[in-house]
């Protein structure tokens, strides 16, 4: 059998101005320091702008979330996707994933990907708004990173 994944990856580099944000904003953002590779965000639905803290992972990833949700309106989105982008001159990522079934094949696609960028870092934040915490499995599934509950 073979398994096919759809999965989106985008890229964008630009530089952040933070000053004029609103104060729920800085909860997210602050917590991407330099130390770390990027952040998993699994919810129960899929990828919106309705969502809790997209506004945030929008303006952290340069817009690039709203744009791909704009290019796809009438589409079917994939239940994973990943962004990348440039934070303290390093590249960070953001994987979207929806909690429907096994999440495996997806959680490893991802993990695949990230790996791939050869950085050194290794802590990743999780922001868990699916009915089934994912941080202990990913723990569990990936030793050789260190995952953090992403506080919000």
């Amino acid at each position: 059998m073979i398994l096919t994944v759809s999965l989106t990856a985008f890229w964008i580099k630009s530089p952040k101005n933070m000053s004029n944000l609103p104060a729920q904003f800085n909860l997210i953002l602050d917590q991407f320091t330099p130390d770390i590779l990027g952040a998993f965000w699994i919810t129960d639905g899929e990828l919106s702008r309705e969502l809790p803290c997209f506004a945030e992972f929008n303006y952290l990833f340069d817009g690039l979330v709203s744009q791909y949700l704009f290019g796809n309106e009438k589409s079917v989105l994939p239940r994973a996707n990943i962004f990348f982008t440039q934070n303290f001159a390093q590249k960070i990522f953001l994987s979207h994933i929806k909690n429907e079934g096994d999440l495996s094949s997806h959680l490893d696609e991802q993990i695949s990907i990230v790996k791939s960028t050869n950085d050194e870092r290794n802590k990743i934040l999780v922001l868990n708004q699916a009915s089934r915490d994912w941080s202990l499995e990913l723990q569990k599934r990936y030793p050789q990173f260190e995952f953090t509950k992403l506080d919000y």
